[in-house]
């Protein structure tokens, strides 16, 4: 594949690459099919091999199943994309790194996990760089005045939301998606990205599956989706998803047998392994009082366009449909929140414990700093959101916890930042950036 600078986005990532390839050996770069992986690539490496390329009968992934040692001839760094088709790769990376005690010299791409577990986990070798969607920032569609980090270190809240402030607006964000080949294309054609995406997971599983081992029932599968659509952005038990997997499903006589915890966990794994689902995990924070926390983490798909097209939901169909429309805005925020937070070292957790007390957002940074972040879709919910965050404070402060370094309430149809006198900043989506 070839790559043009001139028609590159910049990515979040392309600092954190950078960094990582003049500290370690090795980086992997992991996420789904079409999230921009290989293009990143491409604009770091020097050399790029192609695993799953067809020419000659597919005689290079024939050649890396064989002695994956002969892929690595070229100026580094080695771009080995889609290397999880030939697993053998990774330990040869390894070896190769360790012997030859360098920076820089591979760049790993893959849009799926291997089936079969490598030998070595690479660590202190091979660095794992995760990317995801586009960001509102990314696609040019927030006004980047308000910067994530600077919140984080105490800075004011103040700029102007360009693009994305109105309902309409966020309904066509959620529906088409961050996928970069298709930032400006028209609507009706965006939104076929998406869809297609579904499709393709639900006939993909099945793919290299080993010999004997059960398949992946398709219609079973796009059951499951649509139950973790369903779900998006909310604390869910297995057997919920197995329930609403079973409901949607439908059975026939032919195939009555329900959804086991079994089967469940054996789909749920391809959904990770593709990169599919995301786990926004609890928050623990260090407190001496005796409260409570659940711990069940939030779950979201990769994108909030893989959830409304899980669901077959359209911009019309969420405007009348608040409810879903408000989760799957908040997993906007989460993808969002997500890449610029791990950009500084950050990373992003949920709070709920036994009196429901809870927090959509929680950033925690490397030194135990947190921030409190709500997210509500419209301005009318700001004095709530607001109310709720400084209650988590002062439980957090009176159970010997520090004080968040941030409080923010996250808004979607809205277009100014401010700062409250309870020092609640008020931000709208389109104005973040890292």
């Amino acid at each position: 594949m070839e790559f043009d600078a001139s028609l590159y986005l910049d990515r979040v990532v392309d600092k954190r690459l950078q960094q990582y390839l003049q500290a370690f050996g090795a980086v992997s770069v992991e996420g789904p099919k079409w999230c921009g992986k290989t293009t990143t690539c491409l604009s770091r490496a020097n050399t790029s091999v192609e695993i799953s390329d067809p020419a000659n009968n597919y005689a290079i992934r024939a050649l890396a199943k064989l002695d994956p040692a002969q892929l690595f001839v070229g100026n580094p760094p080695i771009l080995l994309d889609e290397w999880q088709v030939a697993p053998g790769i990774w330990d040869a990376v390894r070896h190769d790194v360790d012997e030859s005690r360098t920076h820089g010299k591979f760049l790993l791409c893959g849009s799926a996990g291997p089936q079969k577990k490598v030998l070595h986990s690479g660590a202190g070798r091979i660095a794992r760089l995760k990317m995801r969607t586009m960001t509102l920032f990314e696609s040019g569609l927030s006004s980047g005045d308000v910067s994530l980090q600077g919140l984080m270190n105490g800075d004011k809240a103040a700029g102007i939301a360009t693009n994305g402030t109105n309902l309409d607006d966020i309904t066509d964000l959620i529906c088409r998606g961050g996928w970069p080949a298709t930032i400006h294309d028209p609507f009706e054609q965006a939104v076929l990205t998406p869809r297609q995406y579904i499709d393709t997971v639900c006939n993909f599983s099945n793919e290299d599956d080993e010999e004997g081992e059960e398949r992946i029932n398709p219609d079973r599968m796009r059951a499951l989706l649509a139950a973790i659509a369903r779900s998006v952005a909310s604390p869910v038990r297995k057997v919920t998803l197995i329930q609403d997997t079973d409901e949607t499903y439908r059975p026939s006589k032919k195939d009555s047998v329900e959804t086991s915890y079994k089967t469940l966990d054996r789909y749920y794994a391809v959904l990770r392994r593709l990169y599919l689902v995301e786990e926004q995990h609890a928050w623990s924070p260090a407190l001496r009082s005796s409260v409570r926390l659940r711990r069940s983490p939030k779950i979201h798909l990769t994108d909030p366009s893989l959830a409304a097209a899980a669901l077959g939901a359209t911009p019309t169909s969420l405007k009348s449909d608040f409810k879903t429309l408000g989760l799957l805005f908040e997993s906007l925020v989460n993808r969002d929140l997500d890449v610029y937070a791990s950009s500084f070292g950050a990373r992003v957790m949920h709070y709920i414990d036994n009196s429901d007390l809870e927090c959509d957002e929680i950033v925690e940074l490397p030194d135990g700093g947190w921030g409190a972040f709500e997210v509500k879709l419209s301005a009318d919910k700001i004095d709530a959101a607001a109310a709720s965050l400084n209650a988590v404070e002062a439980k957090m402060v009176a159970g010997g916890q520090e004080p968040p370094r941030c409080k923010c309430v996250i808004v979607g149809t809205f277009n100014r930042a401010y700062n409250r006198p309870d020092g609640v900043r008020v931000v709208p989506l389109a104005t973040l950036r890292p």
